[in-house]
């Protein structure tokens, strides 16, 4: 094993558009793309879907990629990168877009990557007509009844589950393909369009209101839309924790101990953990498919790990009423359309201003809610592609074939359905395992440039000393302001959302990155500082949704805050005060 090697799903990265980034990347797969991964849910699957989205936006041609090697989504030693030099093309053939635009978007403040320098074909003329229908579209735009289709069609796709006992092995991965076909591959050609589409809305905000001088006013409006159907289980999981809160039964239950309550109340003929545990499968139903690391391929989702909603449920019983989203959110959208009111008046002598606002404010209320549900709906039907392959490899786990089921993973998707009648395929498993611990022990670069790939072994060790200095008292760290307000606290660390158990109300969540499986923690904090995220990642959306002061894209916040620490976060400025 040598690491210095390509990993075995590795890709060539492009001459045409040689910068990539960890930016938008690490958000959704923070650690090493498994075989498994890379040919079921990233890879071709993905590169195709995002293909498809910037040509159907009209930004590119299909002839612009490479027929042979990912373009988009590169993988350089198992970490997964986004090509930002087809983003910064995007920023200059779209109007009111710049490469410098899409460098906040997928870099944030982070430095590194080299300026951007135009190549022939970037500037292409013939896309104009093109682009501009499709802003005239999205500005014009005022229901996506197609995703409420699509969300149904998943809810059906769920009920409809077949029992997998009665498939055989190869039946199950040939399931699980059929499901990708009929109904992931184009839920994810959506979403990807959806980012692009939703950035002409917030694109166009912000010129909109340039003239007043004020940054944070975009910010501000962007919040508050409900219906954000990441935000959904959130609001669920305080239902559940105020069903607990509100019976001193289930309340000692809870209190004698998390780990198996959900069994307890199983047992139980009680009418209140009766009433509970319909509650919970119920929930179970509609939100299982959610988890940390929702690009994975067998993530610890809220289905086939309860107890994490166990956890979810005891944290959210034990806070005051006042912290209930519902609150919160009522808050947020107060304070958005005081604001409204405010810029109504300032704008009020200028008609074509105004019109401008009324029409940015309308399309917000569209694609703000339309992007979450474009994610949610391919999660859930990405769900449904994962566990087949989640109960083939616990057969070979039973059958001696697996140490652990996890370990069919470090297959790719054909070795899987070679496995089906050839046992010896999984000989170079445990070669394959211990790779990935050394590269997951390096956290890679986060910027690079194809034919200028260090060594790993020259890569940061992800527990040695930190590049960046300790924050001490006095210290301004800056990032992007992602919902406005302030929140001051002590600091809480977490890493894992699954073992966020010590964080306490009140406290300032400072995490690396955070997708859906995090949000539910956002009600518990007063705070939240990310690594990583832009204005429109998920992190940015959700806390805007439940009014929790934010600031994304900290450089290495993680490591430069320790726990304890009392800092005050300002969601507005997009800076944090070390105190």
């Amino acid at each position: 094993m040598d690491i210095r090697k390509p990993w075995v799903v590795d890709s060539t990265l492009s001459e045409r558009f040689p910068v990539y980034t960890r930016g938008n990347a690490g958000e959704v797969a923070g650690m090493v793309a498994s075989p498994l991964q890379q040919t079921v849910i990233s890879g071709w699957r993905s590169e195709t879907a995002w293909r498809q989205a910037l040509v159907d936006f009209g930004a590119f041609e299909e002839t612009e990629f490479s027929p042979d090697h990912l373009d988009i989504l590169g993988i350089v030693h198992g970490y997964i990168y986004i090509n930002l030099s087809i983003q910064r093309v995007f920023g200059v053939r779209m109007p009111g877009a710049s490469p410098e635009l899409m460098d906040r978007t997928y870099l944030g403040a982070s430095a590194g990557a080299p300026t951007y320098t135009p190549q022939p074909g970037d500037n292409a003329p013939q896309y104009s007509a093109r682009v501009e229908e499709s802003i005239a579209r999205v500005m014009s735009t005022r229901s996506r009844p197609d995703l409420d289709s699509d969300a149904h069609a998943a809810r059906v796709l769920r009920s409809e589950r077949p029992d997998y006992s009665t498939l055989s092995d190869l039946e199950l991965i040939e399931y699980s393909n059929a499901v990708h076909e009929r109904y992931a591959a184009d839920f994810l050609r959506k979403h990807m369009l959806m980012m692009y589409e939703s950035s002409i809305v917030t694109g166009f905000l912000d010129q909109v209101l340039a003239s007043l001088g004020d940054p944070s006013l975009a910010v501000s409006l962007m919040g508050g839309w409900g219906g954000v159907a990441s935000a959904a289980p959130a609001q669920e999981l305080w239902r559940l924790g105020r069903l607990v809160a509100g019976s001193k039964s289930l309340v000692k239950e809870f209190e004698n101990g998390t780990a198996d309550v959900l069994d307890r109340l199983r047992a139980s003929t009680g009418e209140r953990a009766r009433t509970f545990v319909k509650e919970f499968d119920s929930f179970l139903f509609e939100y299982g498919s959610r988890s940390t690391q929702e690009w994975d391929v067998f993530p610890p989702d809220w289905e086939t790990h309860p107890n994490i909603v166990v956890n979810l449920v005891d944290q959210m019983r034990k806070l005051p009423e006042d912290r209930a989203p519902s609150v919160t959110g009522a808050q947020v959208r107060e304070g958005r359309e005081s604001l409204l009111r405010e810029l109504r008046s300032k704008l009020g002598a200028n008609s074509e201003a105004l019109g401008q606002l009324e029409a940015a404010v309308a399309a917000l209320s569209v694609w703000m809610p339309a992007r979450e549900l474009s994610k949610t709906n391919y999660i859930r039907v990405l769900h449904e592609v994962r566990l087949p392959l989640r109960e083939l490899g616990k057969r070979y786990e039973a059958r001696g074939i697996l140490e652990s089921f996890e370990d069919l993973a470090l297959l790719r998707l054909d070795e899987v359905e070679q496995l089906t009648t050839d046992p010896r395929v999984a000989d170079v498993i445990a070669d394959r395992k211990r790779w990935v611990a050394e590269l997951e022990k390096l956290e890679p670069p986060f910027v690079v440039v194809a034919g200028e790939i260090s060594s790993p072994t020259t890569w940061e060790q992800r527990t040695g000393p930190s590049a960046a200095p300790i924050a001490a008292s006095g210290d301004v760290l800056t990032g992007i302001a992602a919902c406005p307000g302030t929140a001051t606290g002590i600091a809480r660390v977490v890493l894992d959302p699954n073992e966020a158990e010590e964080l306490e109300p009140g406290e300032i969540l400072v995490a690396p990155e955070t997708d859906p499986g995090w949000t539910p923690l956002f009600t518990t904090c007063s705070g939240v500082v990310v690594n990583v995220g832009s204005p429109l990642s998920h992190a940015a959306i959700v806390s805007r949704e439940l009014g929790i002061p934010a600031v994304l894209a900290v450089d290495q916040a993680t490591r430069r805050i320790k726990t304890g620490t009392l800092l005050t976060v300002d969601g507005t400025a997009g800076t944090v005060t070390i105190h």
